[in-house]
This record gives C-alpha cells, structure tokens and sequence, in this order.
C-alpha cells in the first residue's frame, strides 16, 4: 500500500516503538500526575487498544510494530493480573530489641 508506506522507514518504527513503550511503562509505573494516574487506571482499554492495533498491523503486513503492539498488550494484561491477584503490601513495624544482658559493659566484667 502506497498510503502506508511511511512505516516502512526505519526512524518511524523506531519511534512508534518508543512511543508504544512509553505508553506501556507510564500504565505500569504512573508518576504523580493526573493525566498519567487516568492513563493507568485505564489499563485494560489500553491492552485492548494494543490487541487491536497489532491486529490491524497484522492484516497491513508490518510485523516488526505488530509484536511490539502485541507485546506491549500481553505486558499490561499480566501486570494488570498480577496486581489484581496479589494482596496490597502490608507495613510491618518491627521493634528492635533492646536487651541489657546483651550489651558489654568493662564495669561488669572486671577480674578485680
């Protein structure tokens, strides 16, 4: 196809790929800010969004972006499973004992 002959050059690949990626590690590790935090919490459209783009660039014939999509996609479904099977992490005080027999002092231990 002529129209789409643009992906047939090697810096737009490479910087579809980027772009691909970045979407995918801003779902998965959103810094503070609004818009990246709605990016994130739609995770599973996302993956849908990636599914179906690697079908589209399936049917054009562009493999190279297509195993990126379909990557991408499996990436977020099983972060997205992983954090939906695992339990919250839990903050664990722990107090460091503190025993008296245990510290040396000279004035206890003297021969004299």
């Amino acid at each position: 196809m002529k129209v789409l002959a643009f992906l047939d050059h090697r810096r737009v690949r490479q910087g579809l790929t980027l772009l691909f990626l970045s979407g995918t590690l801003v779902c998965i590790f959103p810094p503070n800010h609004p818009t990246f935090q709605w990016w994130a919490a739609q995770a599973s459209f996302i993956a849908l969004g990636f599914l179906l783009l690697g079908l589209i660039l399936l049917t054009i014939n562009r493999s190279r972006l297509m195993f990126v999509c379909l990557g991408c996609s499996a990436v977020i479904c099983f972060f997205k499973s992983e954090m939906e099977n695992s339990p919250p992490p839990k903050l664990i005080h722990q107090e460091i004992p503190t025993h008296s027999s245990t510290l040396y002092t000279p004035s206890e231990h003297s021969d004299t």
